[in-house]
Order: C-alpha cells, then structure tokens, then sequence
C-alpha cells in the first residue's frame, strides 16, 4: 500500500514545481479526518455520568467507541441499561454533542494531524483550507476550537480558509464539498490535494476536477457511504506521521541532487 502522507510530499512538489508562482492550497476535511470524533463522543456521554450521578460510562474508553456520530441509538444497544435510561442518554447526547461546551472541551486531534498542518504551512506558498460538512450555525465554535487546538502546536487556522455547509445539520453535504473546492479555487488559490473521510465525497471531487490535478486522499477511519465510491488513484491511510513527510521530502531533495 502506497504510503499516504509520502504520496502527498510528492504531489505537493510536482504541483509546486508546474505552478511555481501560484498559492497552492491542501483542503482537508475536520471530523474523522484531522479530528477524532471518538474523543468528543465520550466527552459527552462521560458529562451525562457527571451531570445525573450515574456510573454508565465510568470505564468506557475512546478505544471502544466504534461508530459515527449519528449511530447513538445503535451503539447504546450495547449497553445493559433500562430502557428508560438508555432514551435519557441518547436525548441528552443529540442535545449536547455539538454545544459549544462539548465542542471546546471534548474535540482532539488525531496524533500527528497538527505536525503534518503545521509541516505544510511552513512551506512556501502553500495554504491550507478546511472544507467541513458542519453547517455555517457553529461557525464561531469551530473557528475558536481549532485555533485553541493549533495554538499548542504552532498551527494557524485562518477564518477565510474555513468553508461550512451552507444547507445546514447534514443536509446536501457531498454539494457543499464540491461547492467548497470552488470556493478557494475562486479565491485564487490552486487546490491540488483533497483529504476526506467519506468516499462519496471524494467521489464527488474527482467528478468535478476536470484537469484531474488534485489529489484524493482517503482518511480510513469512519465513514458512512460505501468504500465502493472511493475514486481510482485514491491514496488511503490512518496515521498523519511527520517522519513519513520528512523522509519523503528529504528523499526528494536527494534524488533532485543526485540529478
């Protein structure tokens, strides 16, 4: 299996040397893809512990969290829980999984997701652009949690560079990723890598790219549509390792010397 983050060093380098004088931007997507959901699903179901005295979920781990954020009702099934409790926890966590609360506190990167970021951003004309499914309503909570996140590790997230779902709570979210690469495209900037953990997504991008210069990157980690959909030349990985991106750019720089 070709080897995610080093295919992505060396796309950014053939784009950058066929476009030497143009911004070049790495769009990405946020949940399941730079941030494990897993972490704010057990935040939040852990606050239902603390706000009504209950030990339901006291040895509960992110390790076991195994699902979507919009699967509660069929995860819950797996816990031995009167009825009535179990519709108190599922009510009490479609009401606060995205409350600027559980959205500040509980959200977190997946390891290495920030060093790549920040890896990128160091490079000269090189953007990087974030295209979400959350709806324009969390703006503000969005804006003010990544920065928080980036902030520990020397990651800018630019208001501007933030595009969100225009339609609202996942309503036409595959429309609104194509409607987010046209976005910065016409904001001057030459999208050449998308990374999404939704194959239809992607999908849906390698449709509407019709130089097919933007790469597709698949974040194997939860998703609902089917694997089917994950576009041919696709690169798919888990793990956002900065020695990965290192030894691929040193590799590059060594083969450029040797010629």
């Amino acid at each position: 299996m070709q080897n995610w983050m080093k295919r992505l060093v060396e796309h950014h380098h053939e784009m950058g040397t066929l476009y030497p004088n143009e911004r070049v931007m790495i769009v990405l997507d946020i949940d399941d893809t730079i941030l494990d959901v897993r972490h704010v699903v057990l935040y939040v179901l852990r606050s239902f512990d603390e706000a009504h005295g209950t030990e339901f979920f006291k040895a509960l781990t992110v390790h076991d969290v195994r699902m979507s954020e919009g699967e509660i009702r069929t995860f819950m099934d797996r816990f031995a829980m009167p009825c009535r409790d179990r519709d108190r926890v599922t009510a009490w966590f479609e009401r606060n999984l995205w409350s600027p609360t559980a959205i500040q506190r509980g959200h977190r990167p997946f390891p290495g997701a920030m060093d790549v970021i920040r890896w990128f951003q160091s490079r000269p004309n090189t953007h990087i652009g974030l295209n979400t499914g959350r709806p324009e309503a969390i703006r503000a909570d969005t804006i003010a949690s990544l920065r928080r996140l980036g902030r520990k590790e020397g990651v800018c997230f630019d208001h501007s560079l933030l595009y969100m779902n225009p339609y609202g709570w996942n309503c036409r979210v595959v429309e609104s990723k194509v409607e987010g690469i046209d976005y910065f495209q016409r904001r001057g900037y030459r999208v050449i890598a998308f990374v999404d953990n939704e194959p239809a997504n992607l999908h849906a991008v390698s449709e509407h790219d019709s130089k097919k210069e933007i790469l597709l990157l698949h974040a194997d980690t939860t998703f609902k549509s089917s694997r089917e959909k994950i576009p041919p030349g696709t690169v798919s990985g888990t793990i956002f390792n900065l020695r990965d991106v290192l030894q691929a750019h040193t590799d590059r720089d060594d083969l450029g010397r040797a010629a």
